[in-house]
C-alpha cells in the first residue's frame, strides 16, 4: 500500500528540463565573446456648496482652493491695444535698440488684437546695448502667477536675451521671473506663451521689468544685437474660492491656501489622496479610487493660534478601465533583433507601468517560468533563449485591456536603443551637423542605457560614423573618444572606462555604415548606465565628423548633447511640441554575468538536525570563485570545477541540544554577479495527521499560513508540500 501511495504521490511531480544546463567550461570574461558590428543602411541626410465646519480665532481664518481654470481670477491685464499708458519704455542711450507699438500677429491667440509691444535690436554687434519696458504698480493676490506672451525665435538667443524680472523697491533689486532662454524644442519665430509663479509676492505692490539684454554668446554682458522680441497677452491672475473640484484618477489636484491672518504652518489632511497629509502650503495630490473626498486644513500661526476648515465631498473623482502597459526587465535592445534583451535562467523582474490605476494583473510567459503569474510586477527566469513573448491583461471595476511585448534571452549580444522602424541619418544644420561637428557650443553626445535584468559585462562599443572628413593634419588625428559612464541623477556621471580613434581611423562605409569598435576591458555594469562620444572636431569648410542617430520620431529618447556645458535632452529641441525624439547609434559589446541555483528560484536548503551532507548544483557562465560560509557548523567539501555546470557539496553539524534552529548562508561569486543560500537547520518534529488538516485549512484560507510548512521552499503552503509530509509521515 505504502508503495502504491508514493507511486501515485510520484506521478504528480513534473521534471525540470532546462536547456542551459549543458555542462561546458565557464567563460573568461577577459576573453570577451565574438562581438559582429551589426549591418546598418545608411539613408540620406536631411535639413533639419458644500457643508464647511470651522474653528477659527479672531484674526486667523483658514480657507483653500484649487489652482486651475475655473478657478482663475484676473486682477491686472495688459494687452498694450490702447497704447503704453502707465509703462516706461526705456531704449539705450543711443537708440541702438527700440520699444515701439506694432502688430505682429498676436491675432492668432486673440483674434481681436490690434497691436503689442516690440523691441527692435540692431544688427550690428557693434551696436548691442541694454533696453527695458516697466510696468506700473500691480497688486499681487495670494497665490498670484504672472502670464504673457512672448514672440522670438530660439535660434537667436546666442545674440539676445529677453528677461522678465520682478520688484518691490523699483527694481532696487529684483527676482528674474523667466527668459527667452529657458525654453527649447521650438523651431521658426512663434508665440510662446509664459508663466510664473508670484505667490511670494502676495499682499504687496510689484513692479514687472522686459530687459532686451545680452546674448548667450556675449561674454562681456555689453547687450543684445539682432533679435527681435512682441510682447502682449499680459495679465496678473489669482486663485477664487470654488465649491469643489471634478477630476479623473491619477489627475494632479494643485491645492491653494487662501488664509486669512498670518499662518507659519499648514496641516492638510486627504483621505483616499496620495498623499494622505501635507504640510507644504500649497500641496499637489491625486487619487487613484472613484469616490467624493473630503479636504480638511489647519492653519497655525507664530502665535500658536489654530484654525480649521473641513470642506466635504470637495473632491470628486471619476475612475476609468486601464491601458495595459508591460515595462520589461531591460529597455535597451539586441541589436539584430530589436527585441528587449533579458538574460537567461537567472530570475529576471518585469514591472507593470498600466495607467489607470489597474487593481487585477494576469501575467503569462512563453519560455519562462513560472508561466503565469498573478503578481503586479512578477520574477521569471527564461528556461530556454531567443525570442519570447510576454502577456498582460489588467483589469480594474471600470474595464480591463492587454498588451503584449516580445523579448529576446541572450547570454551575449550587441545592444542599442534603436526602435524598429528607424533608419540611421544625419541632419545638416546652418552650423555643422548633428550629430557630429558644429560651431552649435555641442562638445559631447551622450546615450542612455536601461538598468540591465542582470548584471552586464561590458567590453565596449561600435559607434556608426557616417562622416570622417579631415583636411588638416591636426583633425585628421583628433582623437575621438567613446566613454562609458555611472548615471548620476539620470545623466552622464564618473567615466569608468574609455576608448580611442583618431580621426582619420574611423569607418564609415559606402551605403552599408560600419561600426567603429571602441574596445576596453571588461566592465561590469548593473545600473542605468551611459556612453558619450567626444573629441569630435570644430566644423568647418575643410572638417565634418559626424555619425548616426535614428530619424526623430515621437517617443522613446534616449540621446542627450553637452551644449554649453550643460546635459540636456534632444526631445523637441529641434522639432518642437513632443517630437524631436531619437537615439544614437552607439551598439555596446555585453554579456550577461549569470549565477544561479538549478533548479533556479532556490535561495534555502533545509537540512535535518542529525549531521550529515546535501548537493546542490550551481549554473554559471563565468563560474565561480571559492565560496565564503558564515558558519563554521556549515562547510564546503567541493572545489569549483571550471565548469559552468557544477555541484555544491555541503557538510553539517549536528544541531546542538537544546536548540531549536540554525542558519547559515553561503555566498558565491563570479566576479561580477553574487549568489547567497541559505542552509537552515531545525530541530526534528514529528507530524501527524492534524498536520495535514492544518496545511489544508491553510491553502482554503481558514487559517493563516505557517511558513515552517513551507517544505519546498517556494514561498507557499500547497499540495506539493502536503505531499511532502504525507511522505514525512510515512517515514516516520
Amino acid at each position: 500500500m505504502r508503495k502504491t501511495f508514493l507511486s501515485s504521490i510520484a506521478l504528480c511531480l513534473a521534471a525540470l528540463t532546462v536547456q542551459a544546463q549543458v555542462a561546458e567550461p565557464a567563460r573568461d570574461a577577459a576573453q570577451r565573446p565574438s562581438f559582429s558590428p551589426v549591418k546598418v543602411e545608411k539613408a540620406a541626410s536631411v535639413v533639419m456648496p458644500k457643508r464647511v465646519r470651522a474653528m477659527a480665532s479672531a484674526e486667523l481664518q483658514a480657507a483653500f482652493s484649487v489652482q486651475g481654470a475655473s478657478s482663475q481670477k484676473t486682477v491686472w491685464s495688459e494687452n498694450f491695444d490702447q497704447g503704453s499708458d502707465g509703462w516706461t519704455l526705456a531704449n539705450d542711450a543711443d537708440n541702438y535698440v527700440k520699444w515701439s507699438l506694432k502688430s505682429k500677429g498676436f491675432s492668432e491667440i486673440e483674434s481681436s488684437d490690434v497691436q503689442s509691444l516690440f523691441v527692435e535690436g540692431p544688427y550690428q554687434v557693434y551696436r548691442r546695448a541694454i533696453a527695458h519696458a516697466t510696468s506700473a504698480a500691480v497688486a499681487v493676490p495670494t497665490n498670484g502667477t504672472f502670464h504673457a506672451y512672448v514672440k522670438y525665435s530660439e535660434s537667436f538667443n546666442d545674440y539676445a536675451v529677453l528677461t522678465l524680472s520682478v520688484s518691490t523697491d523699483d527694481f532696487a533689486t529684483s527676482t528674474e521671473l523667466w527668459n527667452s532662454a529657458m525654453e527649447s524644442g521650438h523651431t521658426g519665430t512663434i508665440w510662446h506663451k509664459v508663466e510664473a509663479d508670484i505667490a511670494a509676492f502676495a499682499g504687496k505692490n510689484v513692479k514687472f521689468r522686459f530687459t532686451y539684454g545680452p546674448g548667450l554668446n556675449d561674454t562681456f554682458k555689453t547687450g543684445g544685437y539682432m533679435s527681435d522680441f512682441a510682447i502682449d497677452g499680459l495679465a496678473v491672475k489669482g486663485v477664487a474660492s470654488v465649491e469643489g473640484v471634478n477630476v479623473a484618477t491619477g489627475e494632479v489636484v494643485k491645492f491653494a491656501d487662501l488664509s486669512q491672518g498670518a499662518p507659519v504652518k499648514w496641516q492638510w489632511a486627504f483621505p483616499g489622496g496620495t498623499p494622505a497629509t501635507s504640510t507644504e502650503q500649497n500641496p499637489q495630490v491625486f487619487y487613484k479610487e472613484d469616490g467624493t473626498y473630503d479636504v480638511t486644513l489647519t492653519v497655525i500661526d507664530a502665535q500658536g493660534a489654530k484654525s480649521t476648515v473641513t470642506r466635504n465631498g470637495f473632491v470628486t473623482v471619476t475612475g476609468k478601465a486601464p491601458v495595459a502597459r508591460i515595462l520589461p526587465p531591460a529597455t535597451f535592445r539586441e541589436a539584430s533583433t530589436r527585441l528587449p534583451l533579458v538574460a537567461p535562467l537567472a530570475p529576471v523582474q518585469y514591472a507593470d507601468a498600466s495607467t489607470g490605476f489597474p487593481t487585477q494583473w494576469n501575467w503569462t510567459f512563453t519560455g519562462a517560468s513560472p508561466a503565469t503569474s498573478t503578481q503586479e510586477c512578477p520574477k521569471v527566469s527564461y528556461e530556454y533563449l531567443h525570442k519570447q513573448t510576454a502577456t498582460l491583461e489588467v483589469a480594474n471595476s471600470h474595464g480591463k485591456s492587454t498588451d503584449q511585448v516580445d523579448v529576446t534571452a541572450e547570454y551575449q549580444a550587441v545592444i542599442n536603443n534603436i526602435m524598429p522602424g528607424d533608419v540611421p541619418i544625419t541632419y545638416s544644420l546652418g552650423e555643422g551637423t548633428f550629430p557630429g561637428s558644429n560651431r552649435m557650443g555641442i562638445t559631447e553626445y551622450g546615450e542612455r542605457f536601461s538598468k540591465p535584468s542582470r548584471p552586464l559585462v561590458v567590453y565596449g562599443a561600435y559607434v556608426y560614423f557616417v562622416t570622417n572628413k579631415a583636411t588638416s593634419v591636426a583633425d585628421q588625428i583628433q582623437s575621438i573618444g567613446v566613454h562609458l559612464r555611472e548615471s548620476e541623477n539620470g545623466l552622464p556621471g564618473k567615466k569608468l572606462e574609455s576608448a580611442w580613434w583618431s580621426t582619420f581611423e574611423l569607418e564609415t562605409g559606402g551605403s552599408t555604415l560600419v561600426g567603429t569598435e571602441f574596445e576596453f576591458p571588461p566592465t561590469v555594469v548593473n545600473d542605468e548606465f551611459w556612453f558619450t562620444v567626444d573629441g569630435i572636431p570644430e566644423w568647418n569648410d575643410s572638417c565634418n565628423v559626424s555619425f548616426a542617430m535614428a530619424k526623430f520620431r515621437t517617443e522613446g529618447n534616449t540621446a542627450y548633447m553637452l551644449k554649453k556645458g550643460k546635459w540636456v535632452p534632444l526631445t523637441g529641441y529641434f522639432e518642437g511640441g513632443e517630437g524631436g525624439q531619437t537615439s544614437f547609434y552607439i551598439f555596446p559589446m555585453v554579456a550577461h554575468s549569470v549565477i544561479t541555483t538549478l533548479p533556479v528560484g532556490i535561495d534555502e536548503i533545509k537540512v535535518p538536525a542529525t549531521a550529515g551532507t546535501v548537493e546542490q548544483q550551481i549554473y554559471s557562465v563565468y563560474g565561480y570563485k571559492d565560496p565564503v560560509v558564515d558558519a563554521n557548523w556549515c562547510r564546503i567539501m567541493s572545489k569549483p570545477n571550471g565548469l559552468t555546470l557544477d555541484t555544491l557539496k555541503i557538510a553539517y553539524d549536528a544541531l546542538p541540544e537544546g536548540m531549536k534552529s540554525r542558519t547559515a548562508t553561503i555566498t558565491l561569486t563570479d566576479g561580477f554577479d553574487t549568489l547567497t543560500l541559505k542552509v537552515t537547520q531545525k530541530a526534528e518534529k514529528h507530524y501527524d495527521v492534524s498536520d495535514v488538516t492544518l496545511m489544508v485549512n491553510m491553502i482554503l484560507g481558514t487559517v493563516p499560513e505557517d511558513k515552517e510548512y513551507d517544505f519546498n521552499g517556494d514561498g507557499r503552503v500547497d499540495v506539493s508540500d502536503v505531499t511532502s509530509i504525507i511522505n514525512i509521515i510515512l517515514a516516520q
